[in-house]
C-alpha cells in the first residue's frame, strides 16, 4: 500500500506555485477577460491541483478545487464573462485551498465547514445565477441567508465492510455537500467482546450538517450504500439543534453560570477579545498587537517548519555548477602531478616544477571564486516572486478605501537572495499600505488637484554593483513636512527643527511611535510600523531612503545587499580578539590626534573629525574585554553609521579589509544584540561579525 504521506512535501511545493500562479492570473484577467492563453493558464493550475491532490488522497482539497475547475471552464466557453464579483468568488476559494494546502504541509485538520460559503456560491454561479457576492467571513452562513440544517441518522449496512466501503468515507464525502457541525458514533449496538464479529459493521452515525443544498442532493452522498443501510435526513428545529451545541454559551447556560439573557447582550457587542479587554482596561491595545503578531508569527512558523525548505533552481545555472566541478576534478589531477615533480622532475619532463605549482594554484583560486559564485547564484531568485502578492493587496484595499489605484510592477525579474527575499514582504506590505492610506487622495481630491482619478503605486527593484534598489513610488499628496515637525515636537523627539535638513526632518517618521495620522484606519496610522520597517531592513544591512514633494508624490528606496551568506569587512583587534565591521557600515578609519579627543556634556566622548564631533564608543567596554590600548590617539577609531548618525568605534588595531562568510552562532549560543554571526578567517582563527545597530543600541544602554 502506498503511503500518501511520503508525497505529501513534493504536493505542497507544487501546489503552492499552482496557487500563485491562480491567484496572479485571476488579478490580470479582471483587466483581460478576452486573454484566451490567460484562461487556459488559469484553469491548468486550477486542473493540476485537483489532480495531483485527487492522486494522493487528499479528497477534500480534489473535490473542492474541481468545482472552481467548473466555473473556470465555463469562462473558457465564454459562459460567463470574468467580472468583477466572479473574481471575487474565485480568490476565496483560492484562499480556502491555500489553507487546505498549508493544513496538510503542518498536519493539522481543516475546518471544511469554512467553505460552506463558499460551496454555495459556486454551486449558484455553476446554475447560471451569477448575482453572487463576496464572502467576507469565509464562514458557514446561519440559516436566515439560505442555509439549513439537517438532521441525518445514518445506520449502515453491518455487511458494510465485506462490501469494501468504508462508512468513514462516506462521513467524509458529506463535507462536500456543506459543513458538518456534530456528529456522533452511537455504540449502542456494539456487543461484548466474545460475541463481537470484527467483519462487521455495529456502529451508527448522528449527524447535523449545515448546507445550501437540498435533501435530494445530501441523499447522493448514500446512494452507493442504500442498499441495505437505514438512512434518514430531515430538516431540524433551532431548539432540536441547541441540544447538540457545544459552543461555550450553551454550556455556561447548562450549567447555570449565566442566563440566556446574559449570553445575547454578550453576543451583541460582537466584538474580538482584544477589543473587549482594551475597553475594560485590562490590557493596552500595543499588548494586543504584539499579541497578534506572534500568533501570526507562530502559524507562519509552523506551516514554514512543516515543509522542508526548498528553491527552484534554473537548469543554466545548475549545469554551470556542475561544469565548475569538472574543472576541479582535473585540477586535482594537475596539482598531483606537480607534486609528483616536486623533487626537481615535473610531470612533463621539463624540471619546472615551480612554475606549473603557480599555475596549478592559479587555477584552483579561480574556480575556487567560480564556485563561490555559482553557488551563491543558486540561492538567488526574482523578486517577483515577492512582488506579485501585492497586485491583488493594491486591489483589495483600493476598494476599502474607495480609491482608485494601480499597482505597476517592473524589475520583477531582479534577483535577490532567497534569504533577503524571506524577509522583505512584511516591510512593503507596511510601505504599500501606506501608500494606500496615507498618499493616495480620493479620486475626487485628486481632480480638484487637476490629477487624473486613478492613482498609482510604482514597485520597481534594479541592481547596482553589489546591491538591490526596491522602490515603492506613489504620485499621491505626499509628505507634509510642517506636520512632521509638528508631531515631532508634540511627541518630545525634537524641541525644534533648526537645523535639520529636510532628509533629517522626513527620516522622523521612522521613529517609534510615531505617525502624522490624524485617525486610526484598519490599514494604518496606528504609529507603529516605520520604525519596524527600518530595523527589519537594517537587520538586513540594507538601507532605506525618502523623496517626496508635497502634492506630487512619495519614493521610499530600499537599499539591500544580493546576499546575506558574503560580506565585505573591516577586520579589527580589540584585546586578543578579532572582530569583523561589515563595510555596508563603515565611512572611514583614522587614528586621531589627542587634541581631536573631547568630552562634551551630556554627549560624553566625541571624536572631532574634520569639524564634525562624533560620538566614541570604546569596543572593549561594549564586548567587556581587556584591551592593549585605551588611549584613542594610540588606537584605532572606525567610523560607522547608523540611523543617519555617524558614530566611532575605538579598537585597538586596524587588520585590514576582507570578504568573509557569515554563519550563525548556533542554539548553544545565547542570542547576543551586538554580534550578527561567526566567521573563520583565512588563519583558520574564529572571529565574531559586529552588529553596529546592536552596538549602538547597547551603548545607549
Amino acid at each position: 500500500m502506498v503511503d500518501f504521506k511520503k508525497l505529501h512535501g513534493i504536493f505542497v511545493d507544487e501546489a503552492m506555485e499552482r496557487i500563485a500562479e491562480l491567484e496572479d492570473g485571476l488579478l490580470r484577467i479582471e483587466k483581460s477577460p478576452d486573454d484566451k492563453e490567460l484562461i487556459n493558464t488559469i484553469f491548468r493550475a486550477a486542473h493540476t491541483i485537483k489532480g495531483s491532490s485527487g492522486s494522493i488522497g487528499l479528497t477534500d482539497i480534489s473535490k473542492f478545487t474541481h468545482g472552481m475547475e467548473e466555473i473556470l471552464d465555463m469562462v473558457r466557453e465564454n459562459k460567463i464573462v470574468p467580472e468583477k464579483a466572479l473574481i471575487n468568488v474565485l480568490l476565496g476559494a483560492t484562499d480556502r485551498i491555500k489553507e487546505m494546502i498549508e493544513a496538510v504541509a503542518s498536519e493539522t485538520e481543516f475546518d471544511f465547514g469554512r467553505c460552506g460559503g463558499l460551496l454555495k456560491q459556486m454551486e449558484e454561479i455553476r446554475g447560471g445565477n451569477l448575482t453572487v457576492e463576496k464572502d467576507k467571513t469565509a464562514e458557514p452562513r446561519t440559516q436566515s441567508s439560505g442555509i439549513k440544517t439537517f438532521k441525518i441518522i445514518f445506520i449502515p449496512d453491518p455487511d458494510l465492510f465485506k462490501r469494501g466501503i468504508d462508512p468513514a468515507m462516506i462521513i467524509e464525502d458529506l463535507k462536500g455537500v456543506g459543513a458538518i457541525t456534530h456528529i456522533t458514533a452511537n455504540t449502542d449496538t456494539v456487543p461484548v467482546l466474545s460475541e463481537l464479529d470484527p467483519e462487521n459493521l455495529y456502529l451508527r452515525w448522528d449527524i447535523l450538517l449545515n448546507t445550501g443544498r437540498d435533501e435530494a442532493d445530501i441523499r447522493k452522498v448514500f446512494e452507493f450504500v442504500e442498499d441495505g443501510s437505514d438512512i434518514r435526513i430531515f430538516p431540524t428545529a433551532d431548539h432540536e439543534y441547541k441540544k447538540y451545541s457545544t459552543t461555550i454559551g450553551q454550556m455556561l447556560m447548562d450549567e447555570g453560570v449565566v442566563k440566556p439573557e446574559d449570553i445575547q447582550d454578550a453576543l451583541r457587542e460582537q466584538k474580538k477579545l482584544g477589543e473587549i479587554l482594551v475597553e475594560q482596561g485590562k490590557a493596552s491595545p500595543e499588548d494586543i498587537e504584539k499579541a497578534l503578531g506572534k500568533q501570526r508569527n507562530i502559524k507562519t512558523d509552523s506551516f514554514k517548519k512543516s515543509v522542508s525548505s526548498t528553491i527552484r533552481v534554473d537548469l543554466g545555472k545548475l549545469d554551470h555548477l556542475i561544469n565548475i566541478v569538472g574543472e576541479m576534478v582535473i585540477i586535482h589531477s594537475m596539482f598531483q602531478q606537480a607534486l609528483k615533480g616536486g623533487n626537481g622532475v615535473s610531470a612533463t619532463g621539463n624540471g619546472n616544477s615551480a612554475s606549473q605549482s603557480d599555475a596549478v594554484f592559479s587555477q584552483l583560486q579561480r574556480i575556487g571564486k567560480d564556485i563561490q559564485e555559482s553557488a551563491m547564484a543558486l540561492r538567488m531568485l526574482p523578486v517577483g516572486d515577492v512582488f506579485q502578492r501585492f497586485t491583488r493587496l493594491v486591489r483589495e484595499l483600493s476598494e476599502s478605501k474607495n480609491k482608485n489605484i494601480e499597482l505597476i510592477i517592473t524589475g520583477e525579474d531582479t534577483e535577490l537572495d532567497k534569504g533577503v527575499i524571506e524577509k522583505i514582504s512584511d516591510p512593503l506590505v507596511h510601505l504599500i499600505r501606506n501608500s494606500i492610506d496615507h498618499g493616495i487622495e480620493t479620486p475626487e481630491e485628486r481632480m480638484n488637484k487637476g490629477k487624473p482619478a486613478k492613482g498609482t503605486v510604482h514597485l520597481s527593484a534594479y541592481q547596482m554593483g553589489d546591491s538591490v534598489y526596491i522602490d515603492v513610488e506613489d504620485d499621491g499628496r505626499g509628505l507634509n513636512k510642517e506636520k512632521i515637525i509638528e508631531k515631532a515636537v508634540s511627541k518630545g523627539i525634537i524641541t525644534n527643527a533648526q537645523g535639520l535638513a529636510d532628509e533629517q526632518i522626513y527620516s522622523l517618521i521612522f521613529m517609534p511611535g510615531f505617525s502624522t495620522a490624524d485617525a486610526v484606519t484598519d490599514v494604518s496610522g496606528r504609529g507603529v510600523g516605520m520604525d519596524v520597517v527600518k530595523r527589519n531592513i537594517e537587520s538586513l544591512n540594507g538601507k532605506v531612503y525618502i523623496k517626496t514633494k508635497e502634492n506630487e508624490g512619495t519614493t521610499i528606496s530600499i537599499k539591500l545587499p544580493l546576499t546575506l551568506a558574503i560580506i565585505d569587512g573591516l577586520t579589527v583587534l580589540v584585546g586578543e580578539e578579532v572582530f569583523v565591521i561589515p563595510i555596508t557600515s563603515v565611512v572611514e578609519s583614522l587614528r586621531p590626534r589627542r587634541d581631536d579627543v573631547k568630552t562634551l556634556g551630556e554627549k560624553g566622548e566625541v571624536v572631532n573629525v574634520r569639524g564634525e564631533y562624533i560620538p566614541l564608543l570604546r569596543l572593549y567596554d561594549i564586548l567587556g574585554i581587556t584591551p592593549w590600548k585605551k588611549d584613542p590617539w594610540e588606537a584605532i577609531v572606525v567610523v560607522t553609521t547608523h540611523e543617519g548618525i555617524k558614530y566611532s568605534l575605538l579598537a585597538d588595531e586596524l587588520l585590514g579589509e576582507q570578504q568573509v562568510v557569515i554563519k550563525n552562532l548556533g542554539r548553544a549560543m545565547p542570542q547576543i544584540s551586538d554580534i550578527a554571526g561567526g566567521t573563520i578567517l583565512g588563519d583558520g582563527k574564529v572571529a565574531l561579525v559586529l552588529d553596529v545597530p546592536g552596538i549602538v543600541e547597547t551603548a545607549k544602554k
